[in-house]
């Protein structure tokens, strides 16, 4: 013969500090509070394993950065001094562009000068040239300016002051200017 109890256990009540509370549910209360501190502290434990790592590899770079310094100097002043060199680079190329547009500007100057007309100086202004010489006749001097005026589009030959000297010598001061306001580089000024 098997007996068997189906009637329902009786509860169990807890009185604590005067509140009565039912034992059944305090125990799942308990349990479940159990299992999230356990959960919890595990977590807590990984995150404060990890954080253990990479504080390990932060102060293992730290000191990977501190013996590469003087390498780090090195390169700097390494890549300082390849800057520098290319500024030389591109200022000698300039010079010697500008080099050649000068001779160029002169020679012009030259061809486009007419007889009875002599120059002194060609100076390198601002915007282009200054002139100064000496010539026959005003007629002389005025053809000069001209064809100076038309060697090149985008330049002006202007007269700047004349003076007469003893005998028939008249001299003269006088500009060329690049009169376009954007000048293409490599261009030369005349």
């Amino acid at each position: 013969m098997i007996r068997a109890n189906l009637l329902p256990r009786p509860k169990e009540h807890i009185t604590f500090f005067g509140l009565s509370l039912n034992g059944e549910r305090l125990r799942e209360a308990l349990l479940g509070l159990l299992v999230v501190l356990f959960v919890a502290l595990l977590g807590i434990g990984i995150e404060l394993i990890r954080l253990q790592r990479l504080q390990g590899a932060a102060s293992d770079a730290e000191r990977f950065l501190s013996a590469q310094a003087r390498e780090r100097a090195e390169a700097k002043s390494l890549a300082l001094d390849v800057a520098r060199y290319q500024e030389y680079s591109r200022e000698a190329q300039a010079m010697r562009d500008s080099g050649a547009r000068a001779a160029v500007a002169i020679a012009r100057i030259g061809n486009r000068t007419p007889a009875h007309v002599w120059l002194d100086s060609i100076a390198p202004t601002h915007q282009g040239y200054g002139l100064t010489g000496q010539s026959k006749s005003i007629d002389s001097l005025g053809i000069a300016v001209l064809s100076l005026g038309r060697a090149l589009p985008g330049e002006r030959a202007a007269l700047v002051s004349t003076e007469h000297h003893e005998g028939d010598t008249l001299r003269f001061t006088a500009s060329i200017t690049n009169t376009d306001p954007n000048p293409t580089p490599g261009t030369s000024s005349l």
